[in-house]
């Protein structure tokens, strides 16, 4: 039997791909028909790409950048009353900080952990996000997840329950996945005061919506007046309009840092580094500052509160199709449900949905749409036609 051996170039050649033909494949945020996704149409796109190359991994080459970081944490900051004693970083995602802020969690509680012989312990919502149960695997730590209470917040009588001897910390949700829901974060802070833990906030995709709703330090206490509260994360490619990646993390005090911290000896200056990743790219904080000089607070308060309009009205328009509805929405994510007796399973409903262009997404049991920027009422109109169209052939 003849063997023919390939070349670097055949292998190449026979590995080539028509690159046009497979992104006419992509779904487009601009059609207002993606319903699944806390991303967005980017804004800033010519700023991004003019400053790609930048790298706030290193600051010496790049200080300009490195300080419209620090404008930017100073931005996110003013929304949950950073201390001056405070900082923060901005990171490639929600995912990213949330397992920064674990990590700093366990190496700030356990100093010594790589000797420490029992598995430390963090209690967290049955909602949590998919993020912290990867730093748990990767930080050898265990959850120990709290029902939901029937508001679908997390139960404070069973979270009271569970914390031990081993247990370093708790997390609260601003803004969980499935229906947009905020934990009880002041009666969280309390217990953590009461047992000494670290509080970490998870407000990926809610942290640039909450601050733009009314009285919202009293209604949702978000923010770093609790006084156990040491990280919270916050987004800026979600509803902070700026292309992926970009997520961010804030600390209470700078020094919670430290138990994570680096210094890179072969870089000019011998920069410390509390990140995961060394090179960190620069377009998105520049990016966000440049929207936050256009936009500005009335600017982004008026692009919240307009997405969760066309959340509330499309609650309505489901609520008087006899669909049921968990809860009233408090941010932009709508769940729903049927019943057993309804004349459209949402599973097949959501099927459809996309079959004819339209992204929904199952969680918890739950039909759950994201309204974003790009979907308007008239969006949503066409899409409740469509549905009206779904149920009847169906029934």
């Amino acid at each position: 039997m003849e063997i023919i051996l390939l070349t670097v170039e055949d292998s190449i050649a026979k590995s080539s791909i028509n690159i046009e033909n497979e992104l006419h494949k992509d779904l487009s945020y601009t059609s207002g028909q993606i319903l699944s996704s806390m991303n967005s149409e980017p804004l800033g796109r010519d700023i991004f790409s003019k400053y790609i190359h930048t790298n706030l991994g290193d600051p010496a080459l790049f200080r300009g950048t490195k300080k419209i970081e620090k404008h930017v944490i100073k931005i996110l900051g003013g929304f949950v009353q950073l201390p001056p004693s405070g900082d923060g970083i901005i990171v490639s995602g929600g995912s990213e900080a949330n397992i920064t802020a674990l990590w700093a969690m366990r190496n700030n509680k356990i100093p010594d952990y790589l000797e420490h012989k029992d598995i430390p312990e963090v209690i967290v919502p049955e909602s949590i996000h998919i993020s912290i149960e990867k730093a748990a695997n990767l930080l050898g730590i265990r959850l120990k997840k709290i029902p939901s209470t029937s508001k679908y917040q997390i139960d404070l009588s069973q979270t009271k329950k569970s914390i031990s001897e081993r247990t370093i910390g708790i997390v609260g949700v601003a803004g969980t996945t499935a229906l947009g829901v905020i934990d009880p974060l002041k009666e969280l802070n309390d217990i953590c005061l009461n047992y000494d833990l670290f509080f970490h906030i998870d407000a990926a995709f809610g942290g640039l919506v909450l601050p733009f709703l009314p009285d919202t330090r009293n209604r949702f206490h978000f923010s770093f007046e609790l006084e156990a509260v040491k990280s919270i994360t916050i987004d800026i490619h979600k509803m902070g309009r700026v292309a992926s990646p970009g997520g961010g993390l804030l600390w209470r005090d700078r020094s919670y840092c430290k138990a994570i911290q680096f210094t890179l000896k072969y870089l000019e200056g011998r920069p410390k580094q509390n990140t995961i990743t060394g090179t960190r790219s620069g377009a998105s904080a520049i990016t966000f500052a440049s929207i936050w000089q256009n936009l500005g607070f009335e600017g982004f308060r008026k692009s919240v509160l307009t997405c969760i309009e066309n959340t509330k009205f499309l609650a309505e328009e489901f609520s008087k199709r006899g669909f049921y509805i968990p809860i009233e929405p408090v941010i932009n994510i709508l769940g729903v449900k049927t019943s057993n007796n309804y004349p459209i399973d949402i599973n097949i409903l959501h099927q459809k949905l996309w079959e004819l262009g339209w992204t929904t997404t199952i969680v918890d049991g739950f039909l759950r749409f994201v309204i974003m920027p790009p979907t308007s009422k008239a969006h949503l109109l066409k899409l409740m036609d469509i549905i009206d169209k779904i149920m009847n052939v169906k029934s």
